[in-house]
């Protein structure tokens, strides 16, 4: 999915990404059943900031034709030394989760694939092991990627088979298809976690990797910005991207690359600037800078929305903006979480409050292509919030956990539903509690 932070609280660690294979929804329930009909290639042995692989749909009617000429032009093989393979996640949290219509979803952690047909009211197993899943990527119903730590997965036929593709040299981290055949990722580079405090920070020195045959081979776009954290495109023409925490915009494919924004001030040193994006269905993008720096029970982000004309800042948490630098409206708290793009005019965006007594989860509501913040209240049962998707202001779902640290510390891990707008919300999954 895939930006999970309580930087400045606890400990930071580097994930070095590179060739070799790679996490855990915990086993409670209501899973219903497990399906035992996996491709063997798929079945692992042995699962990261939250660039989440963007969960508008695409579908028929967008372009699938084939890459550009200029676009062609610009792939070149993968070149430079492969690095260590990356280190296995041991985080229970779902990493990402995607919902193509009001009855179809997938979430996926470190040890699993789930799917529902049913709205979330039951959850079904698709594929067990350690597999250090980090984000999902369908582009309807059948065809769909999901991602971790050293491992590509392919299905064409809603999950009932999970094929693994051979990965590239540099590992890659993140995808986001725009057919069945065409797609973009994000490989190599370093990644930052922050263990056990939600979504984890984007990898620094990305390449953008393309394929044009699923997935199954993958070329370098050397025209790419560089130090690439998260990439989407509407279709094979507009993209945006998040590169060294700045905001930028194609229009020929990524053939040519406009920096939007600019770098914001540091508060602190040691963490850096990142940048997610969601592309919606028209060339408009949803986008989350965090950083650099971080501050106590605090982390400096900012949420944007882009078309082809411009960019509009959303919001800023404000006790790490000066006054005058940045949106004048608030935060929904005080570190950033996960959000998710609707269509071109509406998203949700999720930020965690890691001092609002024992956490809280607030979320707000984009609407009018940012015209219109509203602030709908806290997610209930998820004191740190992980992965989201919604379909439209009143149907969406949100993964994440509940922290209890009263006495021994504890969590459960817990996909929450609403179908009204948040006013109410409904547990529809859980997994064991574990000790912290």
């Amino acid at each position: 999915m895939r930006l999970r932070l309580l930087l400045g609280l606890v400990p930071v660690s580097l994930i070095i990404a590179g060739c070799g294979a790679g996490g855990s929804a915990g086993s409670g329930s209501p899973v219903t059943s497990v399906t035992t009909s996996v491709s063997p290639a798929a079945t692992a042995s042995g699962g990261t900031f939250f660039s989440r692989s963007p969960v508008a749909v695409r579908t028929a009617g967008q372009d699938s034709s084939g890459l550009p000429a200029s676009v062609r032009a610009q792939l070149e093989a993968i070149s430079g030394p492969c690095s260590a393979p990356a280190a296995a996640s041991a985080d229970p949290g779902i990493g990402g989760i995607q919902f193509t219509s009001r009855d179809q979803g997938w979430a996926v952690s470190s040890s699993s694939i789930m799917a529902t047909t049913d709205g979330g009211a039951h959850w079904t197993v698709q594929l067990s092991g350690s597999l250090s899943l980090t984000s999902v990527d369908f582009i309807n119903g059948r065809d769909g990627w999901a991602v971790g730590s050293g491992r590509l997965l392919a299905t064409t036929d809603g999950g009932t088979h999970w094929t693994a593709l051979t990965e590239p040299c540099l590992t890659i981290r993140s995808v986001h298809f725009i057919s069945a055949a065409i797609g973009f990722a994000v490989a190599g580079g370093t990644g930052v976690t922050v263990p056990g405090s939600g979504p984890a920070l984007p990898m620094l020195g990305g390449v953008t990797l393309v394929t044009d045959d699923g997935g199954r081979n993958w070329r370098e776009l050397r025209s790419a910005p560089a130090g690439m954290q998260a990439v989407c495109f509407s279709d094979a023409s507009h993209g945006w991207a998040g590169a060294g925490g700045m905001l930028y915009r194609t229009a020929d494919g990524g053939v040519t690359w406009t920096q939007l924004t600019r770098p914001v001030a540091a508060d602190g040193a040691g963490y850096p600037a990142a940048m997610s994006v969601e592309c919606a269905s028209d060339g408009t993008v949803w986008a989350l800078s965090s950083g650099p720096g971080a501050g106590m029970s605090q982390q400096q982000h900012v949420g944007y929305y882009g078309s082809q004309s411009e960019v509009t800042g959303l919001f800023a948490e404000q006790t790490m903006q000066a006054p005058g630098t940045g949106p004048s409206r608030q935060s929904p708290g005080s570190d950033p979480g996960p959000f998710s793009a609707i269509d071109s005019s509406e998203a949700v965006f999720i930020d965690a409050c890691t001092a609002c007594g024992m956490g809280t989860a607030p979320w707000d509501l984009v609407s009018g292509a940012g015209a219109t913040l509203t602030k709908e209240g806290n997610v209930a049962g998820i004191t740190s919030p992980e992965a989201a998707s919604f379909l439209s202001p009143e149907v969406g779902w949100v993964a994440g956990a509940d922290l209890v640290p009263a006495g021994t510390a504890r969590s459960q891990q817990r996909i929450m539903a609403t179908t009204n707008g948040g006013r109410t919300w409904v547990e529809q999954w859980a997994g064991s509690w574990t000790s912290d």
